[in-house]
């Protein structure tokens, strides 16, 4: 089999003779400001160093003469990046551009007999965009099944990764056809406005309190009775650096629901807000280096491979509402009584489809071969 020409695509931008730059550093680096709202957050997304993204930036609006960002220090709202008008367009044009020459890249391969079981003799005409939660795509659960449904329909679908509450506002700006999240409040906001015509759980998993194995606030020797309110309570009292996510994510809400029925509202030096880390496995790694606890669910613990970190939640209790830890994703379907452009028919085979035999296979299997169980639980 020859090379597989995809992974050679690049984009180099020249304007009359001056610097190339990385087209595909740039516009991943562009979308990933537009979903964290921050140049931080969205070179934490890339792996990369914020010094190399802010040169990426200064390069590229000196070379396009454009201004790409807008940065906006302080303030009530505490500052932030967003993309100016420009930048939009810019972003906009490449992706149509990209797109094409993606299809077209595509078709050229299906022709010389490559990727000839995903993409047939003709590339996908049919397409979906998804606003999803970090924990499926940071798994790479989300590659998984989009890879799988293209296969069994023909229809390619692809995700835009951010927080719940980032992805139902992305939902709210009529840019996709459907959402996966697990933010209950949120979603029921979203559902009672009009934006959502149908909503489904396609899986579970759990939150856990993990933490560095020094354990400085002593939650191993708490009592099962203690329950998760009793833990958090501790990590207050001892004032150990707990890393909250802090970004409106299903993640952060659920963290906040817990401080309240422990009885606490977390300030102070020792509650540290990290929106402007990488999700879950950035909230975990500087858990880890300040030698404190975190609140994640149990999928991203176990794929983050923290070997000083461990989890010190006591056994649940059944029936305890104390221990409502439970992770529930659901996926809706935008109403296109509020965006007239969405896709629902196509939408609604996706959702059928990850809510039948095959799609709660995958969902139920995922993990096992690589770690040993399963990091999600179907609904069936």
């Amino acid at each position: 089999m020859g090379k597989d020409l995809s992974h050679e695509f690049k984009i180099i931008l020249q304007l009359e003779g001056k610097r190339s730059l990385s087209g595909n550093d740039l516009f991943n680096l562009l979308e990933n400001i537009m979903v964290s709202g921050s140049i931080s957050g969205a070179a934490a997304r890339m792996g990369a160093s914020y010094r190399y993204c802010w040169g990426l930036l200064r390069e590229a609006e000196k070379t396009l003469g454009l201004a790409l960002v807008d940065k906006q220090v302080g303030g009530v709202a505490g500052g932030g990046t967003t993309l100016t008008f420009q930048g939009k367009e810019l972003l906009a044009q490449y992706k149509a551009f990209k797109q094409k020459a993606d299809s077209q890249l595509k078709h050229f391969q299906a022709r010389a007999g490559k990727n000839a079981e995903v993409t047939g003799t003709q590339p996908p005409t049919r397409h979906l965009l998804l606003a999803s939660t970090m924990e499926a795509v940071e798994t790479g659960l989300m590659d998984l099944l989009e890879e799988a449904f293209l296969h069994t329909s023909g229809i390619l679908v692809r995700h835009i990764s951010a927080g719940s509450g980032r992805a139902l506002q992305i939902a709210r700006e009529g840019r996709v056809d459907m959402v996966l999240t697990h933010a209950p409040e949120l979603e029921k906001a979203f559902m009672d406005e009009g934006w959502g015509i149908e909503m489904f759980p396609i899986m579970t998993n759990d939150f856990v309190i993990a933490g560095s194995l020094d354990d400085p606030a002593g939650l191993g020797g708490l009592s099962k009775s203690a329950g998760a309110a009793g833990v958090f309570r501790r990590i207050a009292a001892a004032g150990t650096p707990f890393i909250s996510r802090g970004d409106n994510s299903g993640t952060h809400i659920r963290e906040l629901e817990m401080w309240r029925r422990a009885g606490v509202t977390p300030a102070g030096d020792w509650y540290i807000k990290s929106s402007d880390v990488a999700g879950n496995p950035g909230a975990l790694r500087l858990a880890s280096e300040r030698q404190g606890y975190t609140f994640v669910d149990r999928a991203s613990f176990l794929l983050a491979g923290e070997k000083n970190m461990g989890i010190f939640s006591p056994a649940a209790r059944v029936g305890d509402p104390d221990w409502n830890l439970e992770n529930v994703f659901v996926i809706i379907l935008v109403n296109p009584e509020r965006v007239p452009w969405v896709k629902l028919a196509d939408a609604r085979l996706f959702s059928q489809w990850l809510r039948g035999k095959e799609g709660q296979k995958l969902i139920s299997s995922f993990g096992r071969e690589s770690i040993g169980k399963p990091l999600f639980t179907g609904v069936l």
